[in-house]
């Protein structure tokens, strides 16, 4: 269950974690809970719906912080043209979507949903507006 929360965290938080097979394993840890799984391994679903909340819960408060406090300098000193683009289009659906949705509907797609976190934190979207959406 600690392996969900970190696979969770790091899914969310690190720009890296893209990869992560998130969704694949929160299928998974599920089946496990059931206790149909012929491995004889059983999950108890409560600790384990804990540890994935806490870990994508944390992974992108921690992805947030660390857009507030490096993003606008990495922005900044970036001569990349991609970089900017994407820092530009995703405050362009910020202002179109607003904050709220544009946080919410970014979390179901696989892929997309590490980028957010740090983008919102370098653009300097409200920490509370962040924290609740």
């Amino acid at each position: 269950m600690l392996g969900v929360g970190v696979v969770l965290f790091t899914e969310t938080e690190l720009l890296i974690g893209f990869f992560l097979p998130g969704d694949s394993l929160l299928f998974t840890a599920g089946l496990l809970c059931t206790g149909t799984a012929g491995s004889g391994l059983k999950l108890s679903l409560g600790p384990l719906l804990v540890a994935a909340a806490l870990g994508a819960l944390a992974g992108s408060q921690c992805g947030y912080l660390l857009g507030r406090r490096a993003g606008g300098a990495l922005l900044a000193r970036s001569r990349s043209a991609r970089l900017h683009e994407g820092a530009r289009r995703a405050e362009e659906l910020l202002e179109r979507y607003g904050y709220a949705k544009a946080i919410v509907l970014a979390r179901f797609v696989p892929v997309v949903r590490t980028v957010p976190n740090p983008m919102a934190g370098a653009l300097r979207v409200p920490v509370r507006t962040f924290t609740v959406w």
